[in-house]
């Protein structure tokens, strides 16, 4: 947090949780100028994104998804309304481009496009 002010107003800034992190840890650092990037392991950032997500919006604060490769983290980042994701995996596989392009795609049928 030593960086925040000498960045502030030169690039989005996220702040990094991970396993082991809860939101009430954070709730008083983030909102419209700090966001959330969703890291850790996979299992925890499964089981926490919905977490993470009603923070962001609670704190009207951006939500970002870390390392999403698959379908089924995609609608998990829509379903935590996550404002972006990125992953390698179709850099790194190109054959799964398309797949992960239609889950993008896809409009949610609880409540519309989030991500």
């Amino acid at each position: 947090m030593s960086w925040a002010k000498r960045l502030q107003g030169v690039c989005p800034m996220l702040l990094a949780v991970q396993d082991g992190i809860s939101p009430s840890d954070v709730e008083s650092i983030v909102g419209p100028e700090i966001g959330i990037a969703v890291g850790g392991s996979t299992e925890w950032k499964e089981t926490t994104c919905r977490q993470w997500g009603q923070l962001a919006q609670k704190q009207s604060a951006y939500l970002h998804v870390l390392r999403v490769n698959t379908a089924r983290r995609i609608a998990i980042c829509k379903d935590a309304q996550a404002d972006s994701f990125d992953g390698s995996s179709a850099t790194r596989f190109s054959k799964t481009l398309p797949m992960l392009d239609c889950a993008r795609r896809q409009v949610s049928l609880l409540g519309g496009v989030h991500a």
